[in-house]
This record gives C-alpha cells, structure tokens and sequence, in this order.
C-alpha cells in the first residue's frame, strides 16, 4: 500500500520509498526507487513511473480490476494535475486575494502600525492648528475605511514634517540673526 496522504507536505525531504509504508514488496520497492528518479515535482506534475502501469496490468490480468494500466496512469496523472492546480489556486488566494491574502493583511497591519505610531507620538511635532488630527481615537480609527486611515496619516504625517520644517527654518534664521547681531 503507498500513503501519498503525507507525501506533499514533506516532499522535498523525503524520497518516495518512505510512501511505501515498510512494505518488503519487491514491486513497491521498484516502483518506489523508479519514481524516486523522477522526483515529486514531475510526479505531482502527471509524470509518473513505469512501474504504476506494470502493477495496474498485473492486477487487470488477476481479475481484480477492470481498469488498464494506461486508462490508470491516465487517470491518475489527471488528478495529480488537477490536486497541483487546486494548490495553485488556493496558494494564489492566500496571498493575492485583496480583502484576506497574505499581502493585503500585510499591508493592513503595515498600516496599523503606522497609525499606532502617530497616535503614541501625540501632540509632539504638531502645530496649534494641527491638533485637532490627534483628537479621533485609535479605536474610531480601527472602525473606519482603509482609505480614511490612510487618508488620516498621509495628513498627520505632513503637518508633523511641515511643523518640522518650519521650525528648523525659524531655528535657521533665529541664528542667522544672532550672527548678524552679535
């Protein structure tokens, strides 16, 4: 008997003869050792040994089924295709969908950590007119549209870096004046 159950989760480590489950069989053996060649990628790709064939004929010429060994192997080799394909389509999801893949939850946190950041900082680097910016709590934040909270911190962050500039160049010119002066 071959356990391909736990074979893709470990497929890189792990060769084919480990899905033959102990088994002194010299048919299983040889089938194992044959795939082995191939590898897992080609055979989680439809390319599979030989050997599934041969045994297949064996158990048709035995009466014990009614499938060829080709009708198998081609069957089988859909439905590997057809397995590969649907992690494809689950992995892509995962990662790309825009509402809960990997990538948008990525950027969703990136964008809660931004916000946090502006929130702790507080009053700091804000100008008198600015204030009212910090006055939405981070939890009314958290219940708004991605785009106000991106909105609010594009805006944040301008009037903390305009607040900047202006006060190194009060700074610059107080100098300057000193300079002037003294």
């Amino acid at each position: 008997m071959i356990d391909l159950s736990t074979k893709e989760e470990s497929r890189t480590s792990r060769p084919f003869q480990d899905c033959i489950g102990g088994t002194r069989d010299p048919l299983s053996i040889k089938l194992a050792r044959s795939q082995d060649k191939i590898g897992w990628r080609r055979f989680m790709e439809g390319m599979i040994s030989k050997e599934f064939c041969r045994i297949q004929e064996t158990q048709l010429r035995l009466g014990r089924t009614h499938v060829s060994g080709a009708k198998w192997a081609q069957c089988l080799s859909v439905k590997l295709l057809e397995t590969t394909h649907c992690q494809w389509l689950v992995r892509n999801f995962l990662i790309h969908d825009k509402v809960a893949g990997m990538l948008a939850l990525e950027k969703k946190e990136d964008l809660q950590i931004a916000i946090e950041e502006q929130q702790a900082m507080g009053l700091e680097g804000l100008a008198e007119e600015d204030k009212y910016l910090m006055e939405i709590s981070l939890a009314d934040l958290e219940t708004t549209s991605e785009e106000y909270q991106v909105y609010w911190l594009i805006a944040v962050k301008a009037e903390r870096n305009a607040f900047s500039v202006r006060r190194q160049r009060a700074q610059a010119a107080s100098r300057r004046s000193q300079n002037n002066h003294g």
